[in-house]
Formats: C-alpha cells, sequence, structure tokens
C-alpha cells in the first residue's frame, strides 16, 4: 500500500510530472488511448496540485480551531477535564462515597475520561476524523449531563469555589459547545477533500502503471523508453 503522507503524495506528483516529461519524448508512442497519452497525465496532475494545495490549507484552518478547542476541554486552568475532579471531590464529601449522587456523577466522569483524544494531522482519514469528533461530541453530553444532575441536587450542591458551581460550569458548557460548533463549521469544508484527494491519486497511480504497461507492450521490457517509466512511483 502507497503511504498517504505528506511528502509521498508531494513525491508522487513529482513523480507523475517526470513521466509526462518522458512520454513527450516518445515521438512515436501511440497507446491508442487518449487517456494514456501525456496530456491527459498532465491535466490530472494539474488537478491533484490543486487538491493538494486547497487540502493543506482547509486542513490548517480546521487544525486551528480543533487545537482550541482541545485546549478548552482539557488543557486550560477552567478545562472540563480539570474541573471534573473538583466537582467529584465535592460531591463525596458532601453527600457520601456510598451516595447514589456520587456513583452517578462518578459514572459521567468515568465516561468523559474514557474517551480518548484521537489526534487528527493532515494525512488523517475519513474514519479517524470521524472517530475524534465523536469523542468530543460524547465528552460534550457527558459534561451536559453532569450539571443537569448537579443541578437536581439543589441544596446538596453548593460549592464555595465558583468555577464549579453549576452557572459557572453551564457557561463553561456553552463555551465548548461552540467551539465544537467551529470545528464542525470547519471540518465540514475540509472533510470532503480528505477523499477527493485519496480517489484522485488512486485513479493517478492506476493510470500511471496502464501508461507504464503500454510503454513496456510498444517498445519493449529492455527498452530505454520503459526504463525510464518503469521506476516511477506514482
Amino acid at each position: 500500500m502507497k503511504s498517504k503522507s505528506k511528502a509521498s503524495y508531494s513525491s508522487r506528483l513529482t513523480e507523475a510530472e517526470k513521466m509526462v516529461e518522458y512520454l513527450n519524448t516518445f515521438t512515436d508512442f501511440n497507446p491508442g488511448d487518449s487517456n494514456l497519452e501525456s496530456a491527459s497525465l498532465l491535466t490530472d496532475t494539474v488537478a491533484l496540485h490543486t487538491v493538494q494545495t486547497d487540502h493543506t490549507t482547509k486542513h490548517f484552518n480546521y487544525a486551528l480551531a480543533a487545537n482550541e478547542r482541545r485546549k478548552y476541554f482539557d488543557k486550560e486552568e477552567n478545562s472540563i477535564a480539570k474541573l471534573l475532579s473538583p466537582i467529584g471531590a465535592y460531591v463525596k464529601a458532601k453527600m457520601g462515597k456510598t451516595s447514589q449522587e456520587y456513583i452517578e456523577i462518578l459514572s459521567l466522569m468515568r465516561k468523559i475520561r474514557g474517551e480518548k483524544n484521537i489526534p487528527v494531522t493532515e494525512n488523517s482519514d475519513t474514519e479517524t476524523i470521524s472517530r475524534s469528533e465523536k469523542s468530543f461530541g460524547s465528552r460534550l453530553i457527558y459534561f451536559g449531563d453532569i450539571i443537569t444532575l448537579l443541578s437536581s441536587f439543589s441544596a446538596g450542591y453548593t460549592p464555595a469555589r465558583a468555577q464549579i458551581q453549576v452557572d459557572k460550569l453551564q457557561v463553561v458548557l456553552n463555551g465548548a459547545t461552540d467551539m465544537t460548533s467551529k470545528v464542525s463549521t470547519k471540518l465540514a469544508v475540509f472533510k470532503p477533500l480528505v477523499q477527493t484527494r485519496i480517489e484522485g491519486f488512486e485513479a493517478l497511480s492506476a493510470k500511471a502503471q496502464r501508461i507504464k504497461d503500454m510503454v513496456k507492450a510498444q517498445y519493449g521490457l529492455n527498452s530505454s523508453e520503459y526504463d525510464l517509466v518503469k521506476g516511477l512511483k506514482i
């Protein structure tokens, strides 16, 4: 299987451009199929250069928004991840380790902590991206459930620490929701390009192999023409 790294994609485009140059030196090359001529291959490489550029730009915009969301969920002092411990400690201290209130809060905390961060790189596929977004979505829901439960405890949940009071937690939830919405907007633009690039390079690779076979068929296995194109990694 061909590598999906950015370097590999760029390298494969360069190799395809070399093939175009080599084919243009074969003055009598006659594949009998316009799709296998150098002009068709050139059209494909030009189109994929555009896709590659768009992919890189849109991924950067998505990654920027996703990184800000990640900090809001996990890294900042008032992040969701860092608020869980003091919330749990207060409920445990106020209502007891074996209380139903603490058991339910603990269950939700464990669900949030159990959702692993799935890094999305420029070369991630659509499945990885979907899993990452689902993970953040689940944590958002579970944190909202915690706030709902704490609200239902009424006078049983009255912490002195402002950051874990219900109204402040709601502010955090609203902020996390807004950030997730912004990421979704960027993702809606970026995600289609992931599959477009994969499919485009798969088609380019298949065409390049057909051209190699045609060159071998026309000029022979030991020809200088075939020697030029056979080792190109596209």
